[in-house]
């Protein structure tokens, strides 16, 4: 004699198969990849971080510059619990869900030591490489961030302005070789964070090459990467950058631009940045 049981059991059954159906179909037809809502939330459960558009990116941008790494690079600045409203600063629990994110979407992490090797070598780097960047030396990417990165065994560059660390509120230097004796990076962030583009040649070479110089002496380490502070450059700042460092970073991202090791493009991570697939929005 059949259950009385069954039948409800046959339309639960029936009902979680139509539900798991429905989360497919609408996944696959990126209906859920937003930021926000229930719906978003049970495909980030289910499926994982929708990474889709990074990844239609990074091909074109293959295309565009076969004979260098193209890879995802992110830019955040501050990491702290305090100031709300700057929109320049991620929370610390953000960050620490970010990184999470992108290894559930599969992506591998390196460092611009990393980048240098493979830019001089045949092989290629896995689609899904991501690397993370700090500009400006703030004393929270120490406090905060540093611990998030050890923890989640993932490296970080953190790319220093030379004439404020040991400043107020900036990396010190003790603090900056630690983070390097721990498997961090640090590159240029020039001498005093003027915009490149607005200099004369003798002054895009003092900021240039004296913060190589006073990072290495602190660091007695090669500094040979270098973000462009608001990420501005031409011809002129190109050529003496060539002369001092072996790549160097923007702060935007375009599609359809050719890129070259010195004009590496990277998305910035602000305040709004709650989940990975808003920061590939960001241009």
């Amino acid at each position: 004699m059949r259950s009385k049981g069954f039948k409800p059991l046959i339309i639960i059954a029936g009902f979680i198969c139509l539900s798991i159906c429905s989360f497919s179909l609408a996944h696959h037809l990126g209906w859920l990849a937003h930021d926000s809502g229930l719906l978003p939330a049970i495909a980030r459960a289910v499926y994982g971080p929708d990474v889709r558009q990074e990844i239609t990116r990074l091909k074109r941008a293959k295309e565009l510059s076969p004979e260098i790494p193209v890879i995802t690079v992110l830019c955040y600045h501050e990491v702290t619990p305090d100031r709300e409203d700057d929109c320049m600063n991620v929370k610390p629990e953000v960050f620490r869900q970010h990184i999470r994110e992108f290894k559930e979407a599969g992506y591998s992490f390196i460092d611009v030591g990393d980048l240098r090797r493979y830019a001089k070598s045949p092989v290629s780097l896995p689609e899904k490489t991501l690397l993370i960047t700090f500009d400006d030396g703030y004393a929270d990417n120490y406090k905060y961030a540093y611990p998030i990165l050890r923890e989640e065994q993932v490296p970080g560059t953190f790319f220093v302005v030379s004439s404020t660390i040991n400043k107020d509120n900036r990396l010190t230097a003790d603090q900056l070789r630690e983070m390097l004796s721990n498997g961090m990076k640090v590159g240029s962030h020039t001498v005093n964070h003027e915009i490149l583009t607005n200099m004369n040649t003798e002054e895009v070479d003092f900021e240039l090459r004296e913060s190589k110089k006073s990072l290495e002496k602190i660091l007695g380490d090669p500094v040979y990467a270098l973000a462009y502070p608001t990420g501005k450059t031409n011809e002129a700042v190109l050529n003496k950058t060539k002369k001092y460092y072996d790549m160097a970073f923007l702060a935007t991202v375009s599609a359809n631009q050719k890129q070259t090791l010195f004009t590496l493009q990277r998305y910035g991570v602000f305040s709004w940045n709650k989940h990975i697939e808003s920061i590939f929005k960001n241009r």
